[in-house]
């Protein structure tokens, strides 16, 4: 997709995420930033793999060559694979304060709106996958989801680590990936209904490789303690 960017199994990553947050918990003067491309499968949060239909659903889905994984930061059921650019931040929250969940997710969301230009936006998008108030949208389209986690440093208590994740969609998703998605949940018996039109690629005449560079530049001006 572009330097920078690692290709892995998702359920690596999700593995190698896990990784970078405790290392960061034990070291507060450690940040990172990382761009990766997942396999294709969907991604669950533990509230889903609660539900008593999970397993089977599971199956079926990988069964049709959508296996699926669980991450810990939440939100909702996503894809992943070709045509998807993740960003992962592990960094310290040092405020001295509370944790400030949306000025952490605004922190999350202002590189990737940079790097897209004047008409990126963030809010909710009826019919958009993992739905949520920090969706970055571009011309009312969404373009990436966001999720995370945090917790106490382990070494400071006073401190907090945090993975800040985005799923950003270079190229729309396709209807396979769509279609995945309704079926895993429905079989969960889940009521609402993904829509492929509620989601964008990368604006026209936007190179990846362009994009890359500039989000890469502002999560780097931005990934210090806050």
């Amino acid at each position: 997709m572009g330097p920078g960017v690692v290709t892995l199994e998702t359920s690596d990553a999700l593995a190698w995420e896990t990784t970078l947050f405790e290392d960061v918990s034990r070291h507060p003067e450690k940040h990172f930033v990382r761009l990766w491309q997942g396999s294709q499968s969907l991604v669950a949060p533990k509230k889903l793999a609660a539900k008593p239909g999970f397993h089977a659903a599971s199956e079926a889905l990988a069964s049709a060559g959508w296996p699926v994984h669980i991450r810990a930061t939440g939100g909702d059921a996503t894809p992943q694979g070709p045509g998807i650019l993740n960003v992962t931040h592990v960094y310290t929250w040092d405020s001295g304060g509370p944790f400030d969940i949306p000025a952490a997710y605004q922190r999350l969301c202002a590189p990737i709106k940079a790097a897209l230009g004047a008409n990126a936006s963030h809010g909710w998008l009826p019919g958009a996958f993992c739905d949520g108030a920090y969706n970055v949208q571009w011309n009312g389209l969404k373009f990436a989801g966001t999720a995370m986690r945090f917790r106490p440093c382990a070494s400071d208590k006073r401190r907090h680590t945090v993975l800040a994740h985005a799923l950003m969609l270079i190229n729309r998703p396709s209807a396979e990936a769509i279609g995945a998605i309704n079926t895993f949940l429905q079989d969960l018996g889940e009521t609402r209904v993904i829509r492929q039109d509620a989601h964008t690629g990368l604006p026209d005449g936007v190179a990846a490789e362009d994009f890359i560079e500039r989000l890469l530049q502002g999560f780097d001006a931005n990934k210090t303690g806050h």
